[in-house]
This record gives structure tokens, sequence and C-alpha cells, in this order.
């Protein structure tokens, strides 16, 4: 197993990865799309992510195969920021387009209300900073989960982040993947709720 940065050129095995790892999600916000069309769009909005200035660590294996992923932002000066924009502004631009090109209204409508339902129950326990990194998207294909493969691309991504204050969002009855955050040194933050259900904020201080 190989452990390394990702580039622009596996952002659609990315994408391919969360629709095998969160058919809830796809089913929600993507009911009956074509899956050829659901991974073009996906793998637009990762480039989106990814141009705009998010790093990704994959895992993948000798002969190239993704069986990983985490897509994550790291906080940059305000120099820096702009800087990597003005480089990157036409490609982000072409993935802006590109994912409106292959959404539907309603699609539009689901997302729009998710991210407002979001906001509107964002419940901070604590001070939380007003700059930090984000873990954005983390998963692991089904197939190839009970391996140690998530717990791993999570320490990579940590190493990437060892100075910064560190926030994500987890299902409260997510047992595994709490307990993987609580030993990398997460704790509960917050609270918040989507069309899914709850989420658990937390965070890890740098």
């Amino acid at each position: 197993m190989f452990f390394e940065y990702g580039s622009h050129r596996h952002l659609k095995p990315i994408a391919e990865i969360y629709c095998e790892a969160f058919p809830e999600s796809v089913q929600l916000f993507f009911a009956g799309k074509n899956p050829a069309r659901l991974v073009r769009l996906l793998t637009n909005a990762y480039s989106f992510l990814y141009f705009a200035g998010a790093r990704v660590v994959i895992a993948r294996t000798a002969d190239g195969q993704v069986l990983g992923y985490c897509v994550y932002t790291c906080i940059k000066s305000g120099k820096e920021r702009v800087g990597f924009l003005f480089k990157n502004i036409g490609r982000v631009l072409q993935a802006a387009l590109k994912c409106m090109r292959d959404l539907r209204l309603i699609e539009i409508g689901r997302l729009a209300a998710n991210s407002i339902l979001m906001r509107m129950h964002t419940r901070a326990d604590q001070k939380l900073p007003r700059r930090s990194s984000q873990i954005l998207s983390i998963a692991v294909r089904p197939a190839a989960q009970g391996q140690g493969i998530g717990k791993a691309l999570l320490a990579h991504t940590l190493d990437d982040l060892v100075t910064k204050d560190v926030l994500l969002n987890v299902r409260p009855d997510n047992t595994p993947a709490l307990r993987l955050y609580q030993k990398a040194g997460f704790v509960k933050c917050g609270s918040t709720k989507d069309l899914q259900g709850p989420w658990l904020m937390m965070i890890r201080r740098g």
C-alpha cells in the first residue's frame, strides 16, 4: 500500500469511491441520475475544490488503484491564497461551469437547502479559531475497509497539518469514525444537522 499526495488525475477515482462509500447521500441528492454523469459531476466538484486550494492524500496499490482518499483544506496566508487562486482561476471557473451543466434544478435546490440547514443549526460548544484547516471528505472503498487504510490516511493528513487547528464533522452514530478521531486527538466542539440528520463537530488543536 502506498500513501501520497494526489493530483487532478486522481479526482475521478475519488468521485467513484465517494459514490461507493456514501450511497445514502448519493440517493438523497442525486436520485435517478445516470451513474456516468454523476461521476463526472463529482469529479468536477472535486476539481473545483482542488484547484481552489484543497489538498488530497490517497491510498493506492502498487498498480495504481486508488483505495481511499482524504480531501482537506490547509490554512494559507492571504498572499498565498490570492496567488494560488490567480494562478488557477481559469480551472476553478471551468470546473464550476461544468458542475452547473450536470446539475438539475431539483439537485441545486436540495444542495442549497442542505447548506442553509447546516448554517442555521451550527452550535459551537467552545470558542473556535477564526481560521482553521478542515477535513472535507475522507473515505475508503467498501471492499478495502477494515485494513487500517482510513487510519493511515488520517495520520498522513494530520502530519501535513501538525501545527494547524483542524475541524471535521462526523455522524454521532458512526462509532468507528468517532473512536478514530478521538484517538487522533479530536474533541467534540459543537453540533449541526443537515437533511440526513445530526453531525458532531470536532476539533484538533494545533
